[in-house]
């Protein structure tokens, strides 16, 4: 290029640099103008504001970056360019910015830069270099640098002389303005409260609030001005505060779960932010309570997640176990007064305690930073183990009345450990264990009992019942059934009952006789007005209905009878001792009694019944007539029975005198032997005196019944001993004198002597007696062979008749002599009647059967009779078949009866009491011996174990032999309660009862020893003496049959009759709801009030 081209490219250049040199000086004037006046309103705001510190901070950051990139725009991009690190404007650019100043350049400058670009080989390169210079010639007047102009910066720097002075203004009218919110703006992450009229005044000393609880904040407000109301700024959100006075306020945060940050505004001021810090709060998550029943009881242990009120028995053990958070200590505080600290081990604490009374219980809870706090509050009501109940219905024995039988109900809280029969004689305590299950809380006993078994009957008996229940904590605690007596008679009281009860039935008996001779009166006046004409029917008809009424009149008043007869034999038998032969008498005579009144007599009765309510003439006549013949039957059945009470109540009589002279002879020999061993001749005395009196009561009695004996049609032949009374009388003043002179060997010699007489006496008595019944029955004996060969005679004499007459032709003159001898088998039959009724009369072995046979020989007799007459020859033979089967039949019971008469002759002995009824034994003794045995075994077993040292096997060996001795106890007193076993038997079962109750407790000591082996075998011993006295044992009660026997010896079987009417009670308990201890108990009440009702 040309040399004028290069000096326009210089020029260019200083161009170019005074350019942005301009820049540079332009920017740094606009940026302090830009950041001044920022800077000011910023700090104006900030000083009148109070901006946040999320404001401030903001712009304290914005500030920063808006000065950098302002500074970066006008200030260091210009000089970048300058110095060339950045591409300054290429000639071009330069050009156009120099042409904006100098208008009359136009576009010269750029087309010599155009033109120095331009490569064309059109042209030559000479004319274009010729062409720039012309043009540079034609610049040159130009200065480029004045294109820029310094004096254009003035007026921008007016604006920052404007802001400086704005700037000073304000810093001298409040020179707080820029320093206080130059130092807000620097310290943008604190809080600057704006200042207020007032200040608030945090009241809380501590911000610190446990976690969950809720946490109350109060502010006051002091200054000139109070603000009517107040916020809290709890995380950027206005909460209004309670005013609780002027310039007081508060408010309450309900659960505070997080730290938080608050302050107080009136949305024109605030006060300083705060911040509320949490503290670890202890607590419990969950908790277990575990329920320990004492052992006794019964109940199974019991575990409650998160219950704490309990319900327990006395003397359980409660044991908690809590799980607990931020927790460090836990203690329990029972009833305001005991604490209980609680073990820990990690989060769990644990602690138990028994109790014995209701109360309170308060849990408390802390850790590091917090007061001792109330966690939980429960209760615990302690069931007292209350007494247990009884209550015991009795029903005396009506055929045994020294014999009772027992149902009882016994109820507890949790069970039994002694149930016992108790019974008082004589200032002398005895008791009876009673079986029962230990752990049924309410269940019902049986129990029966006979006072006759006891060894003194003299005077009153209380007995009662009562249970113990299990409770070993407060010691067992025990409860009696009401308490009962029961009297045993006297000698006298016993008499005087018997002769009263004896004079009614007598009287009873005298009035049937009169009602059943007044019944056969008015069937006779009846069939004679029948054959009257001028009778109307229903006068026959009523006169039928008086009849049917005096019957049912006479059987319920021969019901009486038999009731009464039956009680009387109850009576006495139950407070005397009778022998085997008159407990029989009795019994044959109770079954005459019960047969009096036969079917065939019912059914005509039931005829006549029907007559009375349709009335018919022509059956009247032979209705009458058999029932003339059955009354007189029954008539003549009444004076038999009565007879033969009177025989039997007699013989009772001199048999009960017999034995209260032996007893007195017993008596008399243990004074003499008490006189000579204790010398206490004062109370013998006394005895003796008694005995005087007694033997002249005995005296009386014996006069009384040998008076009533010879009112019998067949008396007794007995003495009245008066001889033998005197010299015993005279005996005992003697040893009266002996024992006033306190002569022991002449005392008891006097005694003893007394007693032999009384021993001569009485066995002159039984053999008297004895030999009266032998007599009598020899006599029977001869009659009913007589009677017997009677019968036979007229049984065949009827049979010839029969068969006579069945071959004999209706117009036969023979008929005349056969009418003639059926005729006298009718008069051979009454000396048969009046045999048999005879012999009836003082013998019971004939039963009522033979009447009733009797009455039906009569009856065909007279048919037979009468038909032939009328000649009715069918009807004839008939009844004549009739006639000898009734005296067939008959044959055969007084054949019977007269081999049992033999028997029972040769038999007896002089004294002797028979026993032809053995008893049987128990099914449950041989099973007893077997047990026995291998009880025996394992107890040797034992010693051999212990001797060996084996404890192992020893231990289990001794449980499950702990188990059968158990198990054979209870064995055995259910035999011995319910009545199944004899009274020998009895004793001997009692007796093994207490030698397995010795064995077991040396069991649980583990004492064992061959005293232990030796009394098992004695156990064996007497289960062979109780099984062979039950086998030789009489049925005590012959008047029953077997199934009533054991029907009333079982008092479970006594009881079961009460079955249907207690159903809906035992329904009730049976589906009884849970329910807790008081209305449980309630309940209960409520069903024994109704079994009792």
């Amino acid at each position: 290029m040309t040399e004028n081209f290069n000096i326009l490219v210089n020029k260019l250049n200083s161009f170019k640099l005074k350019y942005y040199l301009f820049q540079l000086v332009k920017g740094l004037v606009l940026s302090a103008i830009i950041l001044l006046l920022l800077y000011t309103v910023f700090s104006v705001v900030e000083y009148f504001v109070y901006l946040s510190s999320d404001v401030r901070k903001l712009i304290f950051y914005g500030l920063i970056i808006f000065s950098t990139l302002l500074i970066l725009q006008f200030v260091g991009i210009p000089v970048l360019r300058l110095l060339h690190i950045l591409k300054p404007i290429d000639l071009k650019s330069s050009s156009s910015l120099i042409q904006k100043h100098f208008s009359d350049i136009k576009d010269k400058l750029l087309n010599i830069i155009e033109l120095a670009d331009f490569n064309d080989n059109k042209y030559s390169n000479e004319i274009v270099l010729a062409s720039i210079d012309q043009k540079i010639n034609e610049l040159k007047v130009f200065d480029f640098n004045d294109a820029v102009q310094f004096k254009n910066i003035r007026n921008i720097g007016m604006y920052l002389i404007i802001s400086i002075l704005m700037m000073v203004g304000i810093a001298v009218s409040n020179k707080n303005v820029f320093t206080d919110s130059t130092n807000r703006l620097l310290h943008y992450n604190q809080e600057f409260v704006k200042p207020a009229p007032f200040a608030f005044e945090l009241i809380n000393t501590s911000l610190k609030a446990k976690k969950g609880d809720s946490y109350i904040i109060q502010v006051n407000a002091e200054g000139d001005e109070i603000p009517k109301i107040v916020y809290i700024n709890i995380e950027g959100n206005n909460y209004l505060m309670k005013t609780n006075s002027a310039g007081s306020y508060q408010f309450e945060m309900a659960s505070v779960i997080n730290p938080v940050t608050f302050y107080f505004t009136d949305l024109k001021y605030k006060s300083d932010s705060y911040n509320l810090k949490l503290l670890p709060k202890p607590g419990i998550i969950n908790f277990t309570t575990g329920i320990y029943p004492p052992k006794y009881t019964g109940l199974q242990n019991l575990f409650l997640d998160n219950i704490g009120d309990v319900q327990i028995p006395n003397g359980t053990k409660v044991e908690w176990r809590f799980n607990g958070i931020d927790v460090d200590s836990l203690y329990v505080l029972l009833n305001d007064s005991v604490k209980l600290y609680a073990a820990k081990e990690g989060d769990v604490f644990q602690l138990e305690k028994r109790f014995y009374k209701s109360g309170k219980y308060n849990v408390f809870i802390r850790n590091k930073v917090t007061e001792p706090e109330l966690a939980l509050s429960y209760s615990v009501d302690v069931i007292p183990d209350l007494f247990p109940e009884i209550d015991v219905m009795q029903v005396k024995d009506s055929m045994r009345l020294t014999r009772f039988f027992f149902k009882g109900v016994v109820g507890d809280d949790y069970g039994f450990s002694k149930l016992t029969f108790h019974y008082n004689i004589n200032n002398s305590d005895s008791t009876i264990a009673v079986p029962f299950v230990k752990y049924l809380t309410d269940q019902e006993f049986y129990f029966s009992y006979d006072f006759k078994d006891l060894p003194d009957t003299k005077g009153a008996v209380s007995y009662y019942f009562s249970v113990t229940d299990n409770d070993v904590i407060n010691g067992y605690k025990t409860t009696t059934s009401n308490s009962y007596l029961f009297e045993f008679p006297n000698r006298e009281e016993l008499l005087a009952n018997e002769a009263e009860q004896f004079r009614n039935i007598e009287k009873m008996f005298e009035e049937s006789q009169t009602l059943a001779k007044e019944i056969n009166d008015d069937i006779k006046n009846l069939q004679l007005k029948n054959m009257e004409t001028n009778n109307s029917d229903w006068e026959k008809s009523q006169m039928v209905s008086d009849i049917v009424q005096k019957q049912n009149k006479l059987e319920q008043l021969y019901n009486k009878i038999k009731q009464d007869n039956e009680s009387l034999n109850n009576y006495m038998n139950s407070f005397d001792q009778h022998s085997e032969e008159m407990m029989e008498k009795q019994k044959q005579i109770e079954e005459l009694l019960d047969e009096v009144f036969t079917d065939e007599l019912r059914e005509l009765m039931e005829e006549f019944n029907k007559l009375a309510e349709n009335f018919d003439s022509k059956n009247l006549n032979q209705l009458a007539k058999d029932m003339d013949l059955t009354m007189e039957d029954l008539q003549k059945q009444l004076d038999k029975n009565l007879e033969m009470l009177k025989k039997l109540k007699m013989e009772q009589k001199l048999q009960n005198v017999i034995d209260e002279v032996n007893k007195m002879a017993d008596e008399e020999e243990k004074m003499a032997k008490e006189v000579n061993e204790k010398k206490n001749y004062e109370e013998t005395k006394e005895k003796v005196e008694q005995h005087q009196e007694g033997l002249k009561d005995l005296r009386n009695q014996l006069k009384e019944t040998l008076e009533i004996n010879k009112e019998h049609e067949n008396p007794m032949n007995f003495d009245d001993f008066s001889e033998d009374f005197e010299e015993i009388d005279k005996s005992m003043e003697n040893s009266k004198e002996n024992l006033d002179k306190k002569n022991k060997k002449k005392s008891s010699s006097g005694l003893k002597n007394t007693s032999e007489q009384l021993q001569n006496m009485a066995f002159g008595m039984q053999q008297m007696l004895d030999m009266n019944t032998q007599k009598q029955n020899q006599e029977n004996i001869q009659n009913l062979r007589q009677i017997l060969s009677n019968l036979i005679l007229l049984s065949f004499t009827q049979e010839e008749v029969l068969v006579d007459l069945e071959r004999i032709d209706a117009k036969d003159p023979s008929l005349i002599q056969l009418n003639q001898k059926q005729k006298r088998i009718v008069d051979q039959s009454k000396i048969v009647r009046d045999s048999l009724y005879s012999l009836a009369m003082r013998t019971p072995q004939i039963s009522s059967m033979v009447n009733n046979e009797l009455v039906s020989m009569e009856l065909n007799l007279s048919k037979a009779k009468d038909q032939m007459e009328e000649a009715l020859f069918p009807s004839a033979r008939s009844s004549q078949q009739f006639v000898i089967t009734a005296a067939n039949n008959m044959a055969l019971i007084l054949n019977e009866a007269l081999e049992n008469l033999e028997k029972m002759q040769a038999n007896s002995k002089p004294g002797d009491q028979q026993c032809e009824n053995p008893g049987q034994g128990s099914s449950g003794m041989g099973d007893m011996k077997k047990q026995s045995e291998s009880m025996k075994e394992q107890l040797q077993k034992m010693i051999d174990e212990m001797k060996n040292g084996n404890q192992g096997k020893m231990s289990q060996q001794m449980g499950q032999s702990l188990m059968q001795h158990e198990m054979m106890q209870q064995m055995l007193r259910d035999m011995m309660n319910n009545g199944s076993v004899g009274s020998d038997a009895k004793k001997a079962l009692q007796h093994i009862d207490d030698l397995l109750e010795q064995n077991r407790k040396e069991l649980m000591n583990k004492s064992i020893n061959a005293q232990t082996i030796a009394r098992q075998n004695l156990i064996t011993t007497r289960l062979l003496e109780a099984e062979k006295a039950e086998m030789e044992r009489e049925f005590e009660d012959k008047r029953e049959s077997e199934s009533a026997e054991d029907f009333y010896s079982n008092p479970v079987k006594f009881f079961e009759y009460k079955e249907k009417e207690n159903y809906s009670i035992e329904y009730l308990n049976k589906n009884s709801h849970k329910l807790n201890n008081f209305y449980n108990k309630k309940y209960k009440q409520y069903l024994n009030k109704i079994q009792a009702k």
